[in-house]
C-alpha cells in the first residue's frame, strides 16, 4: 500500500466529521497546542515580566493600577490598550499567570478566526492546516510571551472576517476591530488602507466612510476616556507617546527612557533567512494560484497583509514582529496547499466560499 501523502491524512481527517464535530475537535485541537506553547512560555516568562517590552507594559498597568498617570509618570512609546489589558492581572497580583492566559485566549481566538477564514476560501483541511500554521508560526515569532502582537493579531483577524468573510460585508465591525488594533499597536494602521482597497476590488469603496468610522471609534473612546481620567496632560501624553514618537522611534534614535536596543545578530540572521523562505514560498504559491490578477479580493488582501506587515522589519528587525505577518501567511499556505480544491469549489461548489 503507497504512503499516504500528509496534506491527503489532514485532507481524509478534516472531511469526514460534521462541521460541528469538526469545529469542536479543531477548537480542543488549539487549545491543546496553545496549553503546550505556554508551558514551554512559562519556563522563560517569570524573570521576562521584570525585562524588556513586558517588564514595561506591567510597570505601566502597575501604574495605572496604583493611581500613577500614564504617560506621564512613566513613558512607553505604545498605544494604551495593552497597558489596559494588564491592569487586571497587576490589580490581583498575578501578573505572570494573568498575562499568560490573556494571550493564551487571544491566540486561541486567533486561530480559530483563522481555521474560519482559511475554510471560507479554501474548504475545511485548509482550515484545520492554516490554524496549526498560524500556532507553529506564533511559537517562534514569540507570540506566546506577553507582548502586543497576539492582541493585536485577534483585532487584525476580526477586521479580516468582518470585510472578507462575513456575509454582509461588514465594513463598520471590520473598522472598529482594526481600530481596537490600532488601540494595541500602531503598526496595525498598515491595515486601513489595505481594507479600503479591498472595498475597491469589491465594488464597496462607496462604503468607506462606514469603514472609517469604524476605526475612528474605538480610537475616540480610548484617548476619551484618558483624557477624563487624566486631563489635558494625560491625554497629550497619550497621543504623542502613541503617534508622536513616530519619527524618532523610525530613526532608531533613544526615546527618553524607551530605548532602541537593536537585535543580535542571531536574530538578525534568522530573520534575513526567513524573509528569504517567505518571499521564496510566496512567489511559488502565487504561481500556482494562477498570479497575483487571478487571486480574489479577499485573497489579495491576505497577501498584501502579508507582505505589509512583514515589512515592519525595517522599523524594528526583532523576531516578534513577524507574528503580524503570520494568520495571513498560514492562510496563503494553507490555501495554496490545497489549490486544486480550491479550483474544484468554484465549479462544484465543494465549500460554500466567503460570504456563504
Amino acid at each position: 500500500m503507497a504512503a499516504e501523502f500528509p496534506g491527503e491524512r489532514l485532507k481524509r481527517l478534516a472531511t469526514a466529521p460534521s462541521d460541528r464535530a469538526f469545529f469542536a475537535g479543531s477548537v480542543a485541537l488549539f487549545a491543546l497546542v496553545i496549553l503546550a506553547l505556554l508551558g514551554v512560555s512559562a519556563l522563560f516568562m517569570d524573570p521576562l515580566c521584570a525585562t524588556g517590552d513586558t517588564g514595561r507594559f506591567f510597570a505601566m498597568a502597575d501604574l495605572i493600577a496604583h493611581g500613577g498617570t500614564p504617560y506621564l509618570d512613566y513613558q512607553d512609546p505604545k498605544p494604551p490598550l495593552i497597558f489596559l489589558t494588564l491592569v487586571p492581572p497587576a490589580v490581583l497580583g498575578q501578573p505572570f499567570l494573568g498575562g499568560l492566559l490573556l494571550v493564551g485566549a487571544a491566540n486561541l481566538a486567533s486561530a480559530v478566526l483563522v481555521m474560519q477564514i482559511a475554510r471560507a476560501y479554501y474548504g475545511r483541511p485548509a482550515g484545520l492546516l492554516a490554524g496549526l500554521l498560524f500556532l507553529g508560526n506564533m511559537a517562534w515569532a514569540q507570540g506566546f510571551f506577553v507582548i502586543t502582537e497576539p492582541f493585536v493579531v485577534l483585532f487584525l483577524l476580526l477586521a479580516t472576517y468582518f470585510a472578507a468573510v462575513s456575509p454582509r460585508r461588514r465594513y463598520f465591525l471590520a473598522g472598529l476591530a482594526a481600530g481596537v488594533a490600532v488601540g494595541y499597536k500602531q503598526y496595525a494602521l498598515i491595515a486601513v488602507p489595505l481594507l479600503l482597497l479591498f472595498q475597491y476590488w469589491r465594488g464597496d469603496l462607496r462604503r468607506a466612510g462606514a469603514l472609517l468610522a469604524g476605526v475612528a471609534l474605538p480610537l475616540a473612546a480610548v484617548f476619551g476616556a484618558l483624557g477624563l481620567a487624566y486631563g489635558y496632560g494625560g491625554l497629550a501624553g497619550a497621543l504623542y507617546w502613541t503617534f508622536g514618537v513616530a519619527g524618532p522611534y523610525v530613526e532608531r534614535v533613544d526615546v527618553d527612557n524607551a530605548l532602541y536596543a537593536g537585535a543580535t545578530a542571531t536574530e538578525l540572521a534568522l530573520i534575513v533567512a526567513l524573509a528569504a523562505f517567505v518571499a521564496a514560498s510566496l512567489a511559488a504559491g502565487l504561481a500556482r494560484a494562477g498570479g497575483f490578477r487571478r487571486l480574489e479580493p479577499g485573497e489579495k488582501l491576505f497577501l498584501l497583509f502579508a507582505a505589509g506587515f512583514a515589512l515592519t522589519l525595517l522599523v524594528r528587525p526583532y523576531l516578534h514582529y513577524w507574528a503580524l505577518a503570520a494568520p495571513f501567511l498560514a492562510i496563503l499556505w494553507a490555501g495554496w496547499l490545497y489549490a486544486g480544491d480550491r479550483r474544484k469549489a468554484r465549479d462544484g461548489n465543494l465549500y460554500p466560499g466567503p460570504g456563504a
